[in-house]
């Protein structure tokens, strides 16, 4: 429930962000400046890294639903498949707060080996649905992110070096 809340919060970030760049939009028409094209072009820039990380939110409450919707609860759940994929959470987790691109990108593979993995060993059948959920949405998340984090750190040219 807190992850759900939480993302409820971002999502509130992630308007305010749409807000802001559609702001910067409507001044740029408007402004007769020099400076403006290039800072135009900086915020339209900004519109992919939005558009993902509010992906990357929406897989992140999904995440969150899928876990407290699960009859099994994460403690009960095979531990083939919690403790690498709480590895892997973590790892991203870290990664997406250092803006790490390449570890970003390791997590995306090993994500991706522990699904053929799992894929090949006999897991309590009545899980499958929840392992396999929470897979895609944390591959989802990393692809999201991936980008964002080699965004980072986003440089609009301030006014005052226009």
């Amino acid at each position: 429930d807190g992850w759900i809340a939480r993302t409820d919060e971002l999502d509130n970030d992630i308007d305010g962000a749409w807000r802001v760049i559609e702001e910067a939009r409507e001044s740029g028409r408007l402004n007769p400046r020099r400076a403006v094209p290039q800072r135009m072009q900086a915020a339209e820039g900004l519109v992919p890294i939005v558009s993902r990380l509010a992906q990357a939110v929406a897989e992140t409450r999904s995440m969150a639903r899928t876990i407290r919707s699960a009859r099994v609860p994460p403690d009960e759940w095979d531990p083939a498949f919690r403790k690498p994929w709480l590895d892997l959470l973590h790892r991203s987790g870290t990664a997406v707060v250092d803006a790490d691109g390449g570890e970003l990108k390791a997590a995306r593979a090993e994500l991706g080996a522990l699904a053929d993995r799992l894929a090949a060993r006999e897991l309590p059948s009545g899980l499958w649905p929840v392992y396999g959920a929470l897979l895609i949405n944390l591959r989802n998340v990393l692809d999201a992110l991936d980008a964002v984090a080699d965004a980072q750190p986003v440089q609009v040219p301030s006014r005052a070096l226009a």
